[in-house]
């Protein structure tokens, strides 16, 4: 007698279990406030013009965002749950000035992101992110940046204490037998304290050797010998010859030139104009500046007193005057101070 067919299973027994989510390639998922963060979601096929990776975050980006998660208020205006309040993960896509260094970090990725996408994503009129591919870039870069978090906060394994050395291994030590902390400080501190001592002898020895040098260089002859050699090579050399202009055109030498002249044109490294023989204008005067076809131009300083300015005119004349351009001053020299300087007169009040 054949069996009866078995019955099939009874449909109230068992809750079949939801089937998988798959990410369409034509249009975004449509996630919900209560799905968000809890799983990553494909870009639809065409999204981007180049592949696009989040990038890893820093230290400091993680710490801001475990101390501080990124979340927006959702209150319900209907249902039971009427103005009932929620907190939903999200992403920051705009900051001000103000906002934390994190927050900024944030944002430029967003652009970033922004950059790599194709028209399809962006509305034409507004230049904004379609909304449904921004919850997605929003809902994946929070995935994203949790599971960096999860692996910077994950406990370390502790090494099992139970392990018994292979029979290979070289027996352990005598816990006894290790050198403790103190003693290495201290064999380490006693070494310092010799090499600073052999420093500070090599040091002292150095200085001795050093001032015993000195001395016999100043005691030797061909120091004093090259010193007179200097001073006879800075001595200063004669003058030019300084005459005085006749009215009829003949010319004579200049009677008690001023001596702050004479030391003046007396210097080594004067410019050309200044070693032939030059004419001293009669009367010769302070002027407040030099007059047109002036050749070259040096500055006298003296001691205790204003400094003066001394030129040669293309006429062969010297001129006097208070004050010249930066660009026209050859050279600069320093005199001791003469009571005979020219000075401007004073005005009356």
């Amino acid at each position: 007698m054949p069996l009866d067919p078995v019955p099939p299973p009874s449909p109230h027994g068992k809750t079949q279990s939801p089937p998988k989510h798959t990410c369409s390639t034509a249009e975004p998922c449509q996630i919900r406030l209560s799905d968000v963060g809890k799983r990553y979601h494909s870009f639809p096929k065409g999204s981007f013009k180049a592949r696009f990776i989040p990038p890893s975050a820093p230290r400091f980006v993680l710490k801001h965002l475990a101390a501080h998660p990124p979340t927006w208020t959702w209150t319900t205006k209907g249902s039971p749950n009427k103005d009932r309040s929620f907190q939903v993960p999200t992403i920051p896509i705009t900051c001000d000035k103000a906002a934390p260094r994190a927050i900024h970090w944030i944002v430029a990725v967003f652009h970033s992101f922004k950059a790599h996408l194709n028209p399809i994503a962006i509305d034409g009129e507004s230049g904004k992110v379609k909304s449904g591919w921004l919850r997605l870039y929003q809902n994946n870069l929070y995935v994203h940046l949790r599971g960096q978090m999860k692996e910077t906060t994950a406990p370390k394994r502790a090494p099992s204490t139970t392990t018994k050395p292979s029979p290979t291994s070289p027996p352990l030590a005598h816990p006894k037998a290790a050198p403790s902390t103190e003693k290495l400080l201290e064999a380490e501190l006693s070494k310092l304290r010799q090499e600073i001592t052999e420093l500070r002898d090599k040091f002292t020895n150095y200085i001795t050797s050093h001032e015993a040098c000195c001395m016999r260089r100043s005691n030797s002859p061909s120091e004093s010998s090259e010193t007179e050699d200097r001073s006879t090579r800075a001595a200063p050399r004669p003058p030019p010859a300084l005459l005085t202009l006749l009215p009829d055109g003949s010319s004579k030498p200049a009677v008690n030139p001023p001596t702050w002249l004479v030391a003046a044109l007396a210097q080594q490294d004067l410019p050309i104009t200044f070693r032939d023989s030059v004419f001293i204008p009669s009367p010769f005067t302070l002027a407040t500046s030099f007059p047109e076809g002036t050749l070259e131009v040096i500055k006298l300083t003296f001691d205790g007193a204003s400094p003066l300015f001394l030129g040669t005119h293309r006429d062969g004349d010297l001129r006097l005057s208070t004050a010249a351009p930066a660009s026209v001053v050859i050279m600069s020299y320093n005199l001791p101070h003469d009571p005979y300087i020219p000075t401007l007169p004073r005005r009356r009040k």
